[in-house]
């Protein structure tokens, strides 16, 4: 009873810690958090060191939430390279209008990490996972090490993602989707084994606040699931769809969904038989384009399937046909469909950072392709010559400090 009573009175001594720290901000909250809201990602990091009170301003969901809002108001490019153990972030305003015909990648973060990158996630509600490996000595010998790093770019902070525990394995794949109803981003795990199927399934959560014991839990599979298919994954609005390889000589594939609300999977009947696709959200549908596709300024149209009703299983196929001024605009270079902001708009780049480096905007409705400069990308060289860039659109800045909850 005693103890009980010790814990009860220690948190009423921090809430009257939280309630004199709150009393003693020159400016109401309200004003305070409306002010931050504003700021730059660089002066939010500074003001959290100034003082306690600032930090715990900083700290509050409803800061956060705010900072959330005006920033999926007006989201951004995000840009990613790596180089061996290095990985460097650039981001720019989204632009939202077609007289921006060019923008400076005003924000940059790099991580460092022990073992080479080998992939990175797109961002999800602004988090991204990276996936490291290499090889570590112990006693003279050596083992394989692969990793999975939660990165905020907004932030700078990472978090490794612990270990499964599980011998059920010959490798492990692990995904990072968003909980849009409890704003919270969850890590999907999975084993599989030699003969390419998944053998279980397990889910981590990231939480807030103070750092908590963590743990992986089970996650019912209620369809087969083979391993995934390289990078033909995706999350849109809560689901996360990945095509699953095919291990049967069949040729055939599923699109696997698994919701991150309530852990469970379903799958998608594909609308061709092989499906050598890349996944994108076509204004939150999911969306089909041939993979490996690039378009030139003599390629003539776009091929799309969009699934317009996931529980039919019923998909539209829509080809656009380029504006007649594409090959004035677009250069002798080969570009990739990056993504869809808007009804019936295309957005394409290089997959390698050029001087100058650009962005299309093809808007089928209108007939018109807008040239976007993204300065600061181009300058990106290592030995004369460019990197691979991975162009994400509709990044948000979420400042929100990372942990893990259990």
């Amino acid at each position: 009873m005693k103890s009980r009573r010790q814990r009860k009175d220690r948190k009423t001594s921090r809430l009257v810690e939280t309630d004199q720290q709150h009393s003693s901000l020159p400016l109401p909250v309200e004003l305070m958090i409306d002010i931050f809201s504003r700021l730059s990602l660089k002066s939010i990091a500074i003001c959290r060191c100034v003082s306690k009170p600032w930090a715990f301003v900083l700290g509050r969901s409803d800061f956060r939430d705010l900072r959330l809002t005006r920033s999926q108001a007006r989201p951004r490019l995000l840009f990613a390279f790596w180089e061996g153990n290095k990985l460097f972030f650039l981001s720019s305003p989204q632009p939202q209008s077609p007289d921006e015909m060019s923008v400076a990648a005003d924000h940059h973060m790099s991580f460092s990490f022990d073992h080479p990158v080998k992939d990175i996630s797109a961002s999800v509600h602004g988090l991204v996972c990276v996936r490291i490996g290499g090889h570590r000595f112990v006693n003279g010998r050596r083992f394989k090490v692969e990793e999975s790093v939660i990165c905020n770019p907004s932030t700078g902070q990472s978090l490794t993602v612990p270990r499964m525990k599980t011998r059920k394995r010959i490798g492990i794949v692990r995904f990072l989707g968003y909980d849009p109803v409890e704003k919270l981003h969850k890590v999907l795990g999975m084993t599989w084994i030699q003969c390419g199927r998944t053998m279980e399934h397990q889910v981590l959560t990231l939480g807030g606040g103070t750092e908590k014991a963590t743990t992986w839990r089970m996650a019912e599979c209620g369809v087969p699931c083979p391993c995934p298919e390289g990078r033909q994954n995706i999350y849109i609005s809560g689901v996360f769809y990945y095509i699953e390889a095919a291990r049967d000589g069949s040729g055939d594939h599923k699109i696997i969904c698994f919701d991150v609300r309530s852990e469970k999977y379903s799958f998608v009947k594909h609308p061709k038989r092989k499906l050598f696709h890349k996944l994108l959200d076509c204004n939150g549908k999911l969306a089909l384009v041939p993979i490996g596709k690039s378009y030139s300024f003599n390629s003539e149209t776009v091929k799309m399937w969009v699934l317009e009703d996931p529980e039919r299983h019923e998909w539209s196929k829509r080809v656009y046909r380029l504006p007649p001024m594409w090959k004035d605009v677009v250069p002798q270079e080969w570009l990739v469909i990056v993504g869809v902001t808007g009804p019936n708009e295309f957005v394409m780049s290089s997959e390698y950072s050029a001087d100058p480096f650009q962005v299309y905007y093809c808007n089928f409705d209108k007939e018109t392709v807008t040239r976007v400069v993204i300065q600061g990308v181009g300058a990106l060289r290592s030995g004369g010559m460019g990197y691979s860039i991975y162009t994400y659109l509709n990044h948000v800045e979420d400042v929100k400090l990372m942990e893990l909850q259990g």
